[in-house]
């Protein structure tokens, strides 16, 4: 948000000839990295990171300072038990060990695909297309004046981190994350599906005044990424982490974001050739890929509001596709059957609502039957 309006401060008060102009931004940008590093040494470690490291009592103080509660209250302990029984079993395998388990388990390999397919997504609302293009994006659409245009994108930058942080603060949680895709995927569409139409309805002639349909499509770059930092900027990094199992979690999620990162290397590569070849086709080909996130939401992302962690691993049993759609009615999503557990009541009855077919399934895999090493779930452990 800060460096959109440097990018403006420096433009109207440093002359374009001289190199202060690039250089300020430039050295500006290692005063957070610095008071990055320092927050670092204050920072909580991860009440499940310690205990996989086996240091129960730093984990128990962890997760006592997270929750803000003694260390020997009893919502402490029970989560700490929870935590350490998830564990068992399930040591951090090396990377080689976590690739053979991720494909010889159907399950782990679709958490695996899920999480890859979420942040491919991501990258192709056009997110960062505006993110690297802003200016030129806002150009494309009437607003002229550079200084203008780079004032406009501070704007963007402002709305783009507060929206982040009151998604996250009510509507993860309260909408829920599959909602949140949805409508954030529905919000986006609609902004690009306008942005794309009105360029091609009515072509904007340099220098000319803003007109009312392009008023209106300066506003739905500023709605993109309202519905964006709802529902398909943070979601995405949630998702892939609550579902990707203890024992294959660093693969899936390394696998994830570099696959956002190399996503994110090929919007910023084709977005100038295609504003160049393809104009307002631009917009319109990132409000159908807004369409197809929709539908594989619909069909193939289960709900994990308030799923504890170590339950999460039911809402990949039995039929995953019939679940996942499901969850999208909100009535009858699985997630309230498994806050069950959170709430005290046995996991052996919320397995038996969520899916019958699927706890049998659980109960009778075994290792014998498997004739290998490779972990699978009993007797209640996370797949």
């Amino acid at each position: 948000m800060l460096s959109f309006f440097v990018n403006y401060g420096v433009n109207t008060s440093i002359s374009s000839t001289s190199s202060t102009q690039w250089r300020v931004p430039f050295a500006l940008q290692m005063v957070p990295g610095a008071l990055l590093l320092a927050g670092i040494f204050f920072q909580n470690e991860s009440p499940r990171w310690l205990v996989e490291k086996n240091r129960i009592e730093a984990a128990r103080q962890a997760l006592a300072q997270v929750r803000a509660k003694d260390i020997h209250h009893p919502d402490v302990t029970r989560e700490l038990e929870e935590i350490v029984e998830d564990f068992n079993g399930q040591e951090k395998l090396p990377l080689v060990a976590q690739l053979k388990v991720t494909c010889s388990s159907s399950k782990t390999f679709y958490t695996f695909g899920m999480a890859v397919t979420l942040m491919f997504w991501q990258q192709w609302t056009g997110t960062n297309s505006i993110n690297y293009y802003a200016p030129q994006i806002f150009q494309s659409v009437g607003l002229g004046g550079n200084s203008s245009k780079l004032f406009a994108t501070g704007i963007y930058g402002v709305v783009k981190v507060v929206i982040t942080a009151l998604g996250l603060m009510f509507a993860t949680e309260q909408v829920g994350r599959k909602w949140s895709l949805i409508i954030g995927g529905c919000g986006q569409a609609f902004a690009m599906f306008y942005i794309g139409i009105n360029q091609a309805v009515n072509p904007v002639t340099p220098g000319a005044a803003l007109n009312g349909n392009s008023t209106f499509a300066i506003v739905c770059v500023y709605l993109f990424v309202v519905f964006y930092s709802f529902g398909w900027g943070p979601i995405p990094f949630v998702l892939s982490a609550e579902c990707a199992p203890n024992h294959v979690r660093s693969l899936i999620m390394a696998a994830a974001l570099m696959t956002q990162w190399l996503m994110n290397f090929v919007i910023a590569k084709l977005t100038p050739i295609m504003l160049a070849k393809i104009t307002f086709g631009t917009f319109l080909l990132f409000g159908a890929c807004c369409i197809i996130m929709v539908v594989y939401t619909v069909f193939c992302v289960p709900e994990t509001k308030n799923v504890p962690l170590e339950s999460i691993y039911l809402l990949f049993e039995g039929n995953i596709i019939k679940g996942a759609t499901k969850d999208t009615i909100p009535r009858f999503s699985r997630a309230k059957v498994l806050q069950h557990r959170r709430n005290g009541d046995s996991e052996e009855a919320g397995v038996k609502d969520v899916d019958a077919d699927s706890a049998k399934h659980v109960e009778r895999t075994t290792h014998e039957e498997l004739g290998s090493n490779v972990w699978y779930p009993q007797n209640g452990e996370r797949a």
